[in-house]
């Protein structure tokens, strides 16, 4: 009736890969953002709607909540940021978003 599946932990980014909403830019070169994906439970074989949040360096300051951004690993910058903003993909205004340069 149900398939065997691996024990492990099984995620699908619906965004694409690392790709979430900026919800809080009120500090200083870094932005929260919220990245969703789907988590697939072992035991009930059911999937789940979860979210992470993670803090994002911009060094520019260019990011405003609501925007949707691409995010990169980098190596640790603090205690809780350890990723980059790559690109800005969308605006919340709908405007054209501005070119990230590279970090």
């Amino acid at each position: 009736m149900f398939e065997r599946i691996n024990k492990a932990a099984q995620y699908i980014y619906p965004l694409g890969k690392m790709v979430g909403h900026v919800v809080s830019a009120r500090m200083d070169k870094t932005v929260k953002v919220h990245i969703p994906y789907k988590y697939r439970d072992p035991k009930t074989m059911v999937y789940l709607r979860r979210r992470t949040k993670i803090f994002v360096h911009d060094e520019y300051s260019l990011c405003s909540p609501g925007d949707l951004v691409e995010v990169q690993k980098s190596r640790k910058l603090s205690k809780r940021k350890a990723h980059v903003l790559k690109a800005i993909m969308q605006r919340e205004d709908g405007s054209t978003p501005p070119e990230v340069p590279a970090f």
